[in-house]
């Protein structure tokens, strides 16, 4: 929840007079009509594509409907500062499912400083605020919502990247919204909901700047920035609640607060500090070892052929797709269906641009962990050369990071045929990807960065030219 501390009070404030499935669908439905109007100001589109309404349910029921129904129930039991340091979990989570999901690198260091963090933020708030249990299984309910929140942020991660923020929240969140509503006033009535002023303030304050401004800004840097280094907002953002604390309701803020205030930052910033190092370290290995070892030799002879065939077949158009150690995938590009075009890019054609259909990209990262995973991606430029555009590296890194552990292959197609491609890989110390190999004669000449060593195995001199 990316809101410096005041959520927490005004999701007590709220379910206090309202029903738990009340205050939370309210606090949807305020939301709704300000970010169908921001949809419709910067002509976002309100769905997602349909391939993905297997997603859209999810973020609806996984990330609005459960997660904060079960919020709102822990605090009607427990207090707003047990229900932080319990969400504040969450960051853990989101940093331990970032390994195996995003195969995201963590070292011992790494979560030694998310526990560290924890800890510290445990004991700041105990020792600034009277922390009480009145029923376990509020904090039961709390956990629970975590945990759901770790999974769908980091699902959303994985799926959710090239979706505008505003398409990735506002139907979900509406629909989220009138779900818990109705079935709130259905299953209790007017008992138990009082809509006092009080209730009806929180309620529009948790709407409008926890639900709008908090969720797309949060989303927007989820989709950015690394998930580690997002996952330490639930840590920080309630030490800047304590700061607020001690400027406006002059609570007590001694030294020893001080102190752990300085240890989750410092924590904070060793995470960081350790996890670019280290995936620095790995990735210019990994540099290193295709331009002098067995990645050279991918795309074969027989590859290159068929990769040079499927971009003369889709010309004037883009072609896309991948390539194992074994085969080459050929995939559709999907940039030209109505729905998915329009929210990965909606100044861009097949002409000028691509994109995966959900099952290429659920093999693509599938295969990652497996003994054949996909190595290349490729695709073709139309008339304009081999080049690696600014577009490419938008969509294959992010936050100094490749999306997948593959490099990439440019063709460049024309009219008269293939003239030929390059590829380019990850370099840590420029993170971003950098030609290392040419093939045949492509346009622009000048592509190829000097100093940089061609793999033995590319035959420099091919030039596949195909009608």
């Amino acid at each position: 929840m990316p809101d410096p501390g005041t959520t927490w009070l005004g999701i007590k404030y709220a379910v206090t007079d309202l029903s738990p499935t009340v205050a939370a669908g309210m606090r949807f439905l305020v939301a709704m009509p300000l970010l169908i109007l921001l949809c419709r100001a910067k002509k976002v589109p309100l769905l997602l594509p349909r391939h993905l309404a297997w997603f859209a349910a999810f973020v609806t029921v996984g990330y609005f409907c459960v997660p904060y129904l079960l919020l709102n129930v822990g605090e009607r039991y427990i207090s707003s500062g047990l229900t932080a340091i319990c969400f504040s979990t969450e960051s853990v989570l989101i940093v331990l499912m970032s390994v195996p999901v995003l195969r995201q690198p963590l070292r011992l260091a790494q979560l030694t400083s998310v526990g560290v963090a924890c800890a510290a933020l445990v004991a700041l708030v105990f020792r600034g605020q009277e922390v009480s249990t009145h029923n376990a299984w509020g904090v039961l309910a709390v956990l629970t919502a975590a945990v759901m929140h770790a999974v769908a942020y980091v699902v959303i991660k994985k799926y959710g990247s090239g979706i505008h923020v505003l398409t990735l929240n506002t139907v979900p969140m509406a629909v989220a919204g009138l779900l818990l509503t109705v079935v709130g006033l259905t299953t209790s009535g007017t008992s138990g909901v009082e809509f006092t002023q009080r209730a009806l303030l929180a309620t529009v304050y948790l709407g409008v700047v926890a639900s709008v401004v908090g969720f797309l800004a949060y989303f927007w840097l989820l989709q950015q920035l690394s998930a580690v280094t997002v996952s330490f907002v639930f840590v920080i953002f309630p030490v800047i609640a304590q700061v607020f604390a001690v400027a406006f309701e002059h609570t007590h803020f001694d030294l020893g607060s001080l102190v752990l205030a300085a240890v989750i930052l410092g924590a904070f910033a060793s995470t960081q500090l350790t996890g670019r190092h280290s995936s620095g370290r790995v990735q210019d290995t990994a540099i290193d070892s295709r331009r002098s070892g067995w990645s050279g030799s991918i795309p074969t002879d027989p590859q290159l052929a068929q990769i040079y065939a499927a971009a003369a077949r889709a010309y004037p158009e883009e072609c896309c797709g991948f390539v194992r150690r074994g085969a080459v995938r050929e995939c559709r590009n999907v940039i030209d269906d109505v729905d998915s075009g329009d929210v990965l890019d909606s100044q861009r054609t097949a002409e000028t641009g691509y994109a995966f259909g959900a099952g290429d990209l659920l093999e693509l990262a599938g295969s990652i962990d497996t003994d054949d995973p996909v190595v290349l991606i490729y695709h073709s430029h139309p008339d304009v050369g081999a080049y690696f555009s600014s577009e490419d590296q938008r969509h294959a890194v992010i936050d100094g990071d490749p999306c997948y552990p593959v490099e990439h292959l440019v063709v460049d197609a024309t009219r008269t045929g293939v003239r030929g491609a390059r590829k380019f890989a990850f370099s840590a110390s420029e993170r971003r990807y950098v030609p290392v190999a040419v093939y045949g004669s492509p346009e622009p000449q000048e592509g190829l960065t000097p100093g940089i060593a061609i793999p033995p195995q590319a035959d420099l001199a091919r030039s596949t030219r195909l009608s």
